[in-house]
């Protein structure tokens, strides 16, 4: 079975909304569309355009997070190296780019900030957090924050597009034989909302079986 095409069947779902909203439509077609599809065809329109929204803002939050370490990487070595020449013994996490997630990484730099402020007070520890490490190192972890919140809602929204795609299919598919016996194979009505078996899956099967 190929991969879901959420994007066409967007599009279908749009014109059977078309199809059956107009008001020159059939009344029966009017009538199943309202009764029958109009509930799981708004569900996952509106799934989908979240999960849309949500790769917008995910791609937005990721390359801001992405600059963000790119821009702290050199002080936090820095500081890092500083910290352990003065506290040889000072617990100190590893590099930032050791890390393998970026929760870890805002880990990493929390942590770092931390062992340096129990020695404030003395010059070297003063001159990291009142310098380029200590000053920019809330900003990168609020990104890394936001990146990380960004692609959640992301997976939440995908989750829940898949989730209202069975209810909605199969409800298409009803209403698409109504339109089929309504007006006919080869009307405009039925192409426009026939899905043809290149777009794969369980779509194939029931254009083959109807056709």
């Amino acid at each position: 079975m190929g991969a879901i095409d959420y994007k066409r069947f967007y599009r279908i779902l749009t014109r059977c909304q078309e199809l059956g909203t107009d008001a020159g439509a059939r009344p029966v077609v009017g009538r199943v569309y309202a009764d029958v599809l109009k509930g799981s065809a708004e569900a996952f329109l509106t799934a989908h355009k979240s999960v849309l929204a949500g790769e917008s803002a995910a791609g937005k939050e990721g390359a801001e997070a992405n600059a963000a370490l790119v821009s702290i990487d050199q002080p936090y070595r820095e500081a890092r190296a500083v910290a352990l020449a003065y506290v040889p013994t000072l617990a100190v996490p590893d590099t930032l780019k050791r890390q393998p997630t970026d929760t870890d990484k805002v880990n990493a730099l929390e942590e770092l900030l931390d062992a340096i402020d129990d020695h404030v007070g003395t010059p070297w520890a003063d001159e990291i957090v009142n310098g380029e490490f200590g000053q920019r190192a809330p900003m990168v972890i609020k990104e890394i924050r936001e990146s990380v919140e960004a692609n959640t809602a992301l997976a939440n929204a995908k989750h829940a597009r898949a989730t209202a795609y069975g209810p909605a299919y199969e409800k298409y598919l009803s209403f698409k034989r109504v339109v089929r016996e309504v007006h006919g194979p080869s009307s405009k009505e039925y192409k426009r909302i026939h899905l043809r078996a290149a777009s794969g899956g369980d779509e194939s099967a029931e254009d083959g079986a109807e056709g």
